[in-house]
């Protein structure tokens, strides 16, 4: 061999240990692994339907790289949880490389098949780590739960109970002169864009201890104060005899839609001891109709908490209309409360539809703008009053600068004062002890609703409290 072979041999070996692919090492006697958690717990997951995916880190601890020799779930191809292990959607995986001082991601997700229960039942598997002698795992847990899944449905006369939760996809309608009569505690899920749609009639019959929910299908905590996971409850035109006592309603795009409900001989609809929170757009939205509501908390909205449109007729009794919708959600520029009597055409024609009354009383209407009260009507010497009537009795008003001298339609209220909510940014409208709206309210008014939200009496102190929680000192 020349010299300039040898030259260049010797220039090549240092070259070819640069190039080599790292090698990995376990370091046997060691600690093991580390990992985020010991134990991956999932909220309740409905029969067939998938999970959120949740993932846990496993960690290398180490100043040397290590290969861990098989990362596997115990349960195999039967088991409900699927794994995604460092981007391998396998159910077992080998030889799998950490460098030192690294961590990678296992992705984990489920689904259960549906059998028989009623009651909610736990899912248990685990992750299997092999690293040269040791092995370690981490714990999977979940809880299943059975649904009556609609899908695309039309009901005739029906009960639903509490027996197993309800799961609706697209659309739940309730045919015409057909009633759905909905138990205690019965809980209706609807998917992504999901509503509920009454042509005939619905009776709501919660109970304080046991309410009715119509909220949406994913049940993880973060989903909890969520708006816009599915659609609303609509009352179509001809609906008759519906009544929503003791309902929980939230996370929809609205709450209650009304249109032309309660029109002539037919009874108004009747929403008591109802809770609506967490909407998009409105909680309440109604056309031409009449609705009566007490002892009831529509909350935070994007767009109003209520609007009463196109006139109609409408009661508020110890209502609570409370609005802080979060603006790192949606920056809301509409009031609380809304009022109209007129729509315009698709040539841009104006129709005055009256606004025969809307009346509240015992009321708080607040929330985090500067004025929470609009207002949007045309007058016509056609109809009485000029084609609208309202009045505030006895009530708190977020009402900024609005003039509210008007004898007639201003009765004894109270203008922006705070009402003390105990929290109203985690969703808590019960009154503070030292609320302004302690005892204030009309007695007469009260003695009508003689329990409010929670059951409890409010004409056994001084006085009602205004809205639908009477404040209850302890003794």
């Amino acid at each position: 061999m020349g010299k300039l072979e040898k030259y260049l041999l010797l220039l090549l070996i240092p070259l070819s240990f640069f190039s080599c692919e790292r090698e990995f090492v376990f370091l046997s006697g060691s600690d093991g692994l580390n990992f985020s958690v010991d134990t991956l717990m999932f909220d309740t997951i409905f029969t067939s339907v998938g999970s959120a995916t949740k993932n846990f880190r496993i960690y290398n601890p180490y100043d040397e790289d290590i290969i861990i020799n098989s990362v596997e779930l115990s349960g195999g191809e039967t088991s409900s949880f699927r794994l995604n292990i460092n981007g391998q959607a396998e159910e077992r995986v080998e030889n799998l490389k950490i460098n030192a001082k690294d961590s990678l991601y296992i992705f984990v997700d489920i689904t259960i098949e549906p059998d028989d229960t009623t009651n909610p039942f736990v899912v248990n598997d685990s992750v299997i780590f092999h690293s040269g002698e040791r092995f370690q795992k981490v714990n999977l847990v979940a809880y299943g739960q059975n649904v009556v899944l609609l899908k695309k449905t039309n009901i005739k006369t029906s009960t639903f109970t509490a027996e197993k939760p309800y799961l609706i996809y697209d659309f739940l309608v309730v045919d015409s002169a057909e009633t759905l009569t909905i138990d205690p505690g019965a809980r209706l899920h609807f998917h992504n864009e999901a509503s509920l749609i009454v042509f005939g009639s619905m009776q709501v019959k919660g109970t304080t201890e046991e309410p009715v929910s119509f909220l949406g299908d994913r049940l993880e905590d973060w989903y909890q104060d969520k708006p816009g996971q599915w659609g609303y409850i609509h009352f179509m035109p001809g609906s008759s005899n519906n009544v929503i006592d003791n309902a929980i309603i939230k996370n929809g795009l609205m709450g209650i839609f009304v249109d032309s409900v309660g029109i002539g001989s037919n009874p108004p609809l009747t929403i008591s001891n109802t809770t609506i929170n967490h909407v998009s757009q409105f909680g309440i939205l109604t056309q031409n109709s009449e609705v009566d509501v007490y002892n009831s908390i529509i909350g935070d909205c994007g767009y109003h908490s209520v609007a009463l449109t196109l006139g109609g007729t409408y009661n508020f009794y110890h209502t609570t209309i409370a609005n802080y919708f979060p603006s790192y959600v949606k920056s809301r520029n509409t009031p609380a409360l809304f009022l109209n009597n007129y729509y315009k055409d698709d040539e841009g024609e104006e129709t005055i539809n009256p606004l025969i009354e809307a009346n509240f009383y015992n009321s708080i209407v607040h929330g985090d703008r500067y004025m929470e009260l609009g207002f949007d009507f045309k007058e016509s010497e056609k109809y009485a009053n000029k084609g609208y009537s309202y009045q505030f009795v006895n009530c708190l008003l977020k009402s900024g600068d609005m003039d509210l001298s008007d004898e007639d339609k201003f009765v004894s209220v109270w203008a922006n004062e705070d009402p003390n909510f105990i929290d109203p940014l985690k969703f808590n409208y019960q009154l503070d002890t030292l609320s302004f709206c302690k005892d204030i309210g009309d007695l007469e008014i009260g003695s009508l609703f003689p329990k409010d939200i929670l059951n409890q009496s409010r004409i056994d102190d001084k006085g009602p409290d205004l809205g639908a929680y009477e404040r209850i000192e302890k003794e």
